[in-house]
């Protein structure tokens, strides 16, 4: 049996700058990453700086780390993942009590019952 290996687009995390968006997109596409690099800084110049962090910020939200080097944003992510399960474990162990063979019986305070 053949195995078969999809292409994923995947941050990369040995060809990065700031997050490795483009360095992703150049190994899902077979190019230079500098050259992406380089295009999308001209046209972020050319519609207005905002707009271009703003999409790249997107991308590294929206875009998959790469699996063999997550990089920061993987590193806190498994802390997260970390601490839930710390969480999970904790509420494990105070698990609610379930009383049984019990009597209710009046109290007389002060002549009063309660």
């Amino acid at each position: 049996m053949r195995e078969s290996r999809r292409k994923r687009l995947t941050r990369s995390g040995s060809d990065r700058i700031i997050a490795g968006v483009f360095g992703g997109f150049g190994q899902y596409f077979n190019c230079s990453a500098n050259f992406l690099r380089v295009a999308y800084v001209i046209l972020s110049i050319l519609s207005g700086i905002v707009p271009g962090v703003i999409i790249y910020i997107i991308m590294v939200l929206i875009m998959p780390p790469d699996p063999q080097h997550p990089g920061f944003l993987g590193f806190i992510k498994s802390l997260s993942d970390w601490q839930q399960g710390v969480a999970t474990s904790h509420n494990q162990r105070r698990k609610r009590r379930t009383l049984t063979d019990v009597e209710e019986k009046d109290i007389k305070r002060n002549g009063r019952s309660s």
